[in-house]
């Protein structure tokens, strides 16, 4: 599934990797993404005119595993809730507050076990739409980074923006990509689709990947690293006119509009 796959990238970006060592033994954070997904899932209601999930989720874990997190519980947390909203919003259901991760220690669970509980936890101001009706639409707002589809709203079109990469020589554009589909390859292999001559480029270099209507690249633990605009990166967003540097060779992103 794209949005767990996503929720392991951003796991890694979001402690360079610390999260693959602390998380040997015990409950492993993608068994926590997964079944949270499934309690979005189980715990949707049917309104007059939309679908409601709960937007605070409680995990109960063992002494063990709740202290092998402790350091980074807030990171996971964080990035728990992300996916509890994107779940969400790919399916068009909405939440009456921001989306929230609460960890608890459960004394009965031995190591590797947890449980999940959910609930919905509005607002106050939500409450007040809910209580309103239709009428008090243009009241709605968004209540935190983290939210996701609220009473009243409906969800904005996608802009696909046309995006590309060019291969730069001498300040010059030598070749040119679009960006079409939702995973763009470069390296030196030829099947790669964006094929790069350069014998210090690695064979599955890098990636660019479509998240809605931005554009992420992802280095791939090549040799010689993928660099934007002088600095080293694993995950990056890209922007209009950002140079990628893969060993001797440079790409701009280009996008319109």
């Amino acid at each position: 599934m794209r949005i767990l796959r996503d929720f392991e990238r951003r796991l890694e970006g979001a402690v360079e990797g610390l999260f693959a060592r602390a998380f040997r033994s015990g409950v492993q954070p993608v068994e926590l993404g997964k079944r949270l997904v499934r309690e979005v899932e189980d715990g949707r209601t049917v309104g007059v005119n939309r679908v409601y999930v709960p937007n605070v989720y409680v995990y109960q874990l063992s002494p063990g595993d709740r202290e092998r997190f402790a350091d980074y519980e807030v990171a996971l947390g964080q990035e728990l809730a992300a996916l509890a909203v994107d779940t969400a919003r790919e399916r068009d259901w909405a939440m009456l507050g921001p989306a929230r991760i609460e960890f608890e220690t459960a004394d009965d669970l031995e190591v590797g076990r947890f449980r999940l509980e959910s609930r919905v936890e509005a607002d106050e101001q939500e409450r007040d739409y809910a209580a309103a009706g239709p009428a008090g639409a243009a009241a709605a707002q968004p209540v935190g980074p983290h939210t996701a589809m609220l009473p009243g709203q409906r969800p904005r079109p996608k802009v696909q923006a046309p995006a590309s990469l060019v291969l730069v020589q001498g300040g010059q554009p030598i070749r040119t990509w679009p960006l079409a589909t939702a995973e763009i390859s470069i390296g030196r292999a030829e099947q790669s689709d964006i094929p790069l001559a350069d014998p210090g480029v690695s064979r599955n270099h890098a990636r660019v990947v479509r998240e809605g209507d931005d554009f992420i690249v992802e280095d791939l633990r090549s040799t010689n690293g993928t660099e934007v605009n002088g600095q080293p990166v694993r995950r990056r967003r890209l922007a209009n006119g950002d140079m990628l540097k893969l060993a001797s060779s440079t790409l701009q992103f280009r996008r319109e509009g």
